[in-house]
């Protein structure tokens, strides 16, 4: 019997997609996949959106899911409508921008912009880790660090020395080791900016794999949006303080003293164009970044840093930032505005956020929760303190930042996925421990990254009910008896100091009134319509949406 009802829907879904034949293929992996007993088995978020919409055809017209090919064809236009935007997301690849003639042209297109492509392999995003951290071993003779996540094991060392850099003199040498010497204990969230903002600009303008660029100290000021002194007349800031620039200088020459391995036999570089992989043997030692042309900063007889330089990624690491292979994402540049010591936290979860976004646009799966304790929450994520003796401190500390990240659109939204987290909180004495840090948050990514503007649907698809149980039961064919267990599409108004205020105002009722109907005191109704208060206790918001949606 299941076979033919697997034809039937894969027949159904050719005629309502006769222009996307790589659904077929990929439907039809998930469809075996499913029926082949995998628990842990997700679909595609396109299978999972075409799923919820017939769903909700079934039960709105009283139609019968196993008859479909008799029905499907008066609702095709609305089957499409809402699945499309998922075929969308996954389609986008992000093509090269066309290169720009030089730094100041391509950072001043940034500055207009909210967001920048930049890496997002996993070996570029650990190390961008390592480096924020500063995971160095210094026990060592030779600071390094161990990277091994999945597949991926790696080796990166600090060294003084540069056999790539062409010097002059036994006084140039001698000068660069000065230099570098010290570049260990410069490694933090600066120089992972720094990072950033080289590889940023090189994905800008390199028009091949070896091509070196010019890099000044300003670029990276003027990226971190802070004020120089003087300004030219396309608004590019110039003569810094002696402190801000001295501190880019510094961590730029500590950049360029960073070496990389891969510790696998083998590495493979996916070809997604073509569908196949070129595979490169295993990776001696290679500078992470090489220079040239170097110009260094001094105060007296002392080098501060590099004041400009030609500029390019290592062998290793051009191989994600450029061509067919290039693995990337988009970074947040508010990011690098954040101050590197007071808000690193935040700094770090933007970039982890950035990472998570570019795995997840694959599946469309923008929604799945993050946990926030644990050896890969969010807590981990941003190395923040989990002391019980400081849990309120820690909570209030973590809301904040995701609060920042909202206000300044680096995420859309976000919110606890267990909506009596509060109540439980209240009940339990050690709730840290036992209860938040075991807790899951879902963060909705902006319009930018989903390129979808408004997030119901996404909400909708993530829905906890729509499990692959329901799914396979679906697709066995439904009664209207099993689909009453499934989640019902109601749109829903959302609670909001502006929609509280309305829907009170309309209904000709005072703060008093309404907070009464609601079970919630007037000064607390009172402070959320002022906005006095970012985010009310769960239990509050929950008797909001409830009276909001009352009928």
């Amino acid at each position: 019997m299941l076979q033919p009802l697997q034809t039937k829907f894969l027949n159904v879904m050719k005629t309502i997609f006769p222009d996307y034949p790589q659904l077929f293929v990929d439907w039809n992996m998930d469809i075996n996949h499913l029926m082949s007993g995998q628990d842990d088995y997700q679909p595609s978020q396109t299978l999972k959106a075409f799923f919820v919409i017939l769903d909700s055809l079934v039960k709105d017209y009283g139609l019968k899911f196993e008859d479909m090919e008799q029905w499907v064809d008066d609702y095709i236009e609305e089957i499409r409508n809402f699945v499309l935007p998922y075929i969308q997301i996954i389609g986008e690849e992000n093509s090269a921008p066309s290169p720009k003639s030089n730094n100041r042209e391509v950072i001043n297109a940034l500055l207009n912009q909210n967001f920048a492509e930049s890496g997002s392999a996993l070996l570029f995003h650990k190390l961008r880790e390592t480096i924020s951290k500063n995971e160095f071993d210094i026990a060592t003779e030779i600071p390094t660090a161990r990277i091994a996540e999945r597949a991926l094991e790696a080796t990166a060392q600090v060294r003084a020395e540069n056999d790539y850099l062409m010097m002059k003199s036994n006084v140039a040498i001698e000068q660069w080791k000065n230099l570098t010497s010290q570049a260990i204990t410069s490694m933090d969230d600066l120089t992972a900016d720094i990072f950033d903002i080289v590889s940023i600009l090189w994905m800008q303008q390199a028009t091949h794999k070896d091509q070196m660029i010019h890099f000044h100290t300003d670029d990276a000021l003027n990226l971190r949006r802070l004020q120089g002194r003087k300004e030219d007349l396309d608004g590019y800031q110039m003569s810094y303080r002696k402190k801000e620039r001295d501190d880019i200088m510094k961590r730029l020459a500590a950049l360029t003293t960073i070496w990389i391995r891969i510790e696998k036999e083998n590495l493979r570089f996916i070809n997604e164009d073509q569908g196949d992989f070129e595979e490169i043997g295993q990776v001696q030692f290679n500078p992470l970044f090489l220079v040239d042309s170097v110009t260094v900063a001094y105060r007296g007889d002392n080098p501060i840093g590099i004041y400009e330089c030609s500029i390019r990624p290592g062998e290793l690491l051009a191989n994600f930032l450029y061509g067919s292979q290039r693995s990337s994402g988009l970074l947040a540049l508010k990011t690098l505005e954040y101050h590197p010591i007071k808000q690193k936290y935040h700094k770090r979860l933007s970039r982890y956020l950035s990472w998570q976004w570019r795995i997840r646009q694959k599946s469309a799966d923008y929604l799945r929760a993050y946990h926030i304790g644990g050896d890969k929450g969010l807590l981990k994520v941003m190395d923040l303190d989990v002391n019980p003796r400081y849990g309120s401190r820690i909570r209030e500390q973590f809301e904040e930042i995701l609060d920042t990240l909202q206000q300044d659109g680096i995420i859309k939204g976000w919110s606890y996925k267990e909506t009596t987290l509060e109540k439980q909180i209240e009940q339990e004495r050690n709730w840290f421990a036992n209860t938040w840090l075991k807790a899951r948050v879902q963060i909705i990514p902006p319009t930018e990254i989903t390129g979808m503007g408004d997030d119901q649907d996404l909400l909708l698809i993530e829905d906890q009910d729509y499990d692959t149980e329901n799914f396979l039961t679906m697709l066995k064919g439904m009664t209207d008896r099993e689909t009453g267990a499934t989640k019902e599409m109601v749109e829903e108004k959302q609670v909001s100091p502006e929609t509280i205020n309305k829907e009170r105002t309309d209904r000709g009722l005072s703060i008093l009134e309404a907070a009464k109907e609601m079970g919630i005191s007037h000064s607390t109704l009172s402070r959320y319509e002022r906005t006095l208060i970012k985010r009310p206790y769960t239990v509050s918001l929950e008797k909001m949406k409830e009276w909001l949606n009352a009928k």
